[in-house]
């Protein structure tokens, strides 16, 4: 294993103020330093709307809407990778399709051997708290690295 100085740090990247903040932080506190902007997609067979009611959703409008995800989710973590190197760092992308999202976060962590994964938190609390969870909370529970949680 590369000493932690030659190993990427996983940035958690969503597109909203609070992962950008995450981008921030790192940069500030490691730039110069090889990152990986993630970003995870949902398979779309998950998604609740998709099929609902029985009603089957075509090959071919399912094919558009895969491409379609992939692009969005291509196209925001290229935002994170500018916001990222306009900070200092040497930024990749990666798309991850799968979920639930903190456990690809953890996967994605380990694929790249990252020395640490920053991500925001978004603060939720009470009934938002219980119904949505907590990526940034589950990832520091399930993931054997160090993990930074970045409030905005």
């Amino acid at each position: 294993m590369a000493d932690d100085g030659r190993r990427p740090i996983l940035i958690a990247y969503d597109g909203s103020e609070c992962a950008g903040a995450a981008i921030d932080k790192v940069a500030e506190e490691f730039a110069p330093r090889d990152v990986v902007i993630l970003v995870v997609s949902e398979e779309l067979e998950k998604v609740p709307f998709l099929g609902a009611a029985g009603v089957p959703v075509e090959a071919k409008t399912m094919e558009m809407l895969t491409a379609a995800a992939r692009k969005g989710a291509q196209e925001t973590a290229e935002r994170g990778a500018e916001r990222a190197r306009a900070g200092g760092l040497e930024a990749t992308t990666a798309i991850y399709e799968g979920g639930p999202v903190w456990s690809a976060i953890v996967e994605a962590a380990d694929a790249d051997d990252a020395a640490l994964i920053a991500l925001g938190s978004r603060g939720l609390s009470g009934v938002k708290h219980v119904l949505l969870g907590s990526v940034s909370g589950a990832v520091a529970q399930h993931s054997r690295r160090s993990v930074l949680i970045v409030h905005s």
